[in-house]
C-alpha cells in the first residue's frame, strides 16, 4: 500500500495536474473564465476534478498490453505501444475538454456523457486502434 500511495503522490499527481493545466490552457483560448487549480479545472463557477481514472493512463496501459502480447516483431510492438498511449491520451484529453464545458452548462448532459457516451467511445477508439495496428503489422501475403 505504501508503494501505491508513493506512486500516486509522486507520479500520478503530476499527471493529473498536467491534464488539468493543459485542459485549462486549451479552454482559455475560447473562454476567459477558465483556470486550473491543482487537479481541478474551473469553467465559470463549476469545476471538474481530474482523478486517476481521468488521465487516460489506465486505458493506455490496457491497449499497450494488448499490443505487446500480440505475436509481431518487437519493433512493431514498441511502436504500437507508443501509438496506444498517444491515442489513449488524445481521446481522453478530448473527453476532459468536453466534460469541462458540459459541466458548466448542463449537469444532466454531463452525467450522461461522462457515464455512458465517453466510456463507449473510448472503448471503440481503442478497439479500432488495436485492429488497425494488427492489420498494419501483418505481412502483405498473409
Amino acid at each position: 500500500m505504501l508503494l501505491v500511495e508513493a506512486l500516486d503522490r509522486t507520479v500520478l499527481a503530476h499527471v493529473r495536474d498536467g491534464v488539468a493545466y493543459l485542459a485549462a490552457a486549451v479552454l482559455s483560448v475560447f473562454r476567459g473564465d477558465v483556470r486550473a487549480v491543482d487537479q481541478r479545472v474551473f469553467v465559470g463557477s463549476s469545476a471538474v476534478e481530474i482523478v486517476n481514472g481521468c488521465t487516460g493512463l489506465d486505458v493506455g496501459i490496457f491497449l499497450a498490453s494488448a499490443i505487446l502480447v500480440f505475436p509481431a516483431p518487437w519493433r512493431a510492438r514498441l511502436r504500437g505501444a507508443a501509438l496506444a498511449f498517444a491515442v489513449a491520451f488524445g481521446v481522453n484529453f478530448l473527453r476532459v475538454l468536453t466534460l469541462c464545458v458540459l459541466n458548466e452548462g448542463s449537469s444532466g448532459a454531463f452525467e450522461i456523457v461522462h457515464v455512458y457516451v465517453w466510456p463507449a467511445f473510448i472503448s471503440v477508439a481503442c478497439l479500432a486502434t488495436l485492429l488497425i495496428w494488427i492489420r498494419m503489422t501483418q505481412p502483405e501475403n498473409v
